[in-house]
């Protein structure tokens, strides 16, 4: 798209602009795997939007590092472990979470109130005037006898003088 479209000010509601949002609020998967390279960060989980995973990493990634400065390498290998078996588990559900976390995003955008009817909107026009030939259209059409009374009325209208009462 467009940059310069992006830039359009729709605040109006309506579709465009909520696809507009939705644009800048949903997940990008190739991001979400850049980002699981500073997996010891918990960066991938903060995108997300998954607090306790995004806690979760950088805590462990802490408790490596202390325990392997102390010299404790049970703590250190133990954290170790953990931290990869996490980062297997994100590797294996990452796609199924990216789907749940911009499906989440889709339907509160798509559901968000809207500002409503405009002040003094009435309406299309042609909703508006009963004689107007898009309304005619939904009538029947009339029957031979009424056509014919018509045509009667038409030629007896057209045969009076003008200007005398009948």
């Amino acid at each position: 798209m467009n940059p310069k479209w992006r830039e359009l000010d729709l605040d109006g509601g309506g579709l465009q602009a909520a696809n507009l949002r939705l644009a800048q609020t949903l997940r990008r998967r190739n991001v979400t795997y850049a980002l699981m390279l500073a997996f010891p960060l918990g960066a991938h989980r903060w995108y997300l939007g998954e607090l306790r995973g995004a806690i979760l990493y950088p805590a462990l990634t802490a408790l490596a590092i202390g325990g392997w400065l102390a010299g404790i390498t049970a703590i250190a290998l133990t954290a170790l472990a953990i931290l990869a078996a996490l980062l297997g588990w994100d590797l294996y559900t990452l796609e199924d979470r990216i789907a749940t976390v911009n499906k989440r995003r889709r339907m509160a955008v798509y559901l968000s109130q809207g500002s409503g009817v405009p002040t003094g909107f009435q309406g299309r026009f042609s909703d508006t005037d009963g004689d107007m030939p898009a309304n005619a259209a939904h009538r029947r059409m009339p029957t031979l006898a009424e056509q014919e009374a018509m045509l009667r009325d038409l030629a007896a209208s057209r045969k009076k003088p003008p200007g005398k009462p009948q």
